[in-house]
């Protein structure tokens, strides 16, 4: 598997970008979307974990890594983890820009023709193009990073830490 692009896990949302983050089907392939921690040998690691035990782990592991108040960072985790395929059942498309979870059609941006994006939200794209099309992933960073470090009660330079990573795992601003 091609493992030159970023992925997240579908599991507890760590980016995977080098061979040894991605778990392993039961054939010992790698696998596309569980990371190592979560998935090995074609089941997961911990087949009985709730939503919440792991909004509780990755949120304990963000706080640590941000500096984030424990009870943001969880809270945090878990409106992530509410999106994985894992805790939704199925794949729940995000926007190729922003990140933003396409959960319901008004979330949708919308093609030259008047139909839904399945790859952008509104606010990223409309009528066919970005409505922004001049961003650059280091302005996406000054965009964003104040909302999330008002968000989760943090300094902005560690928002911006978190922003670029995430960031770094879209497709418009992949290489």
């Amino acid at each position: 598997m091609e493992t030159n692009k970023t992925r997240t896990c579908q599991s507890c949302g760590m980016p995977m970008s080098e061979a040894e983050h991605f778990g392993t089907e039961a054939d010992g392939r790698l696998s596309k979307d569980y990371c190592t921690y979560c998935y090995q040998n074609g089941a997961f690691t911990e087949p009985g974990a709730t939503i919440d035990e792991m909004a509780k782990k990755c949120g304990a592991i963000m706080s640590q890594l941000y500096d984030i108040p424990a009870g943001n960072a969880e809270r945090f985790a878990r409106e992530q983890l509410s999106c994985l395929r894992r805790w939704t059942g199925r794949d729940v498309a995000v926007c190729r820009s922003c990140g933003m979870p396409l959960l319901r059609d008004e979330d949708a941006g919308t093609e030259a023709d008047g139909s839904l994006s399945t790859e952008h939200c509104t606010y990223c794209y409309r009528d066919g193009g970005f409505t922004e099309p001049d961003l650059t992933k280091e302005k996406a960073v000054e965009k964003y990073a104040p909302m999330m470090a008002a968000n989760l009660g943090i300094p902005l330079a560690r928002a911006e830490e978190m922003v670029r990573q995430y960031l770094s795992t879209l497709p418009r601003w992949r290489g």
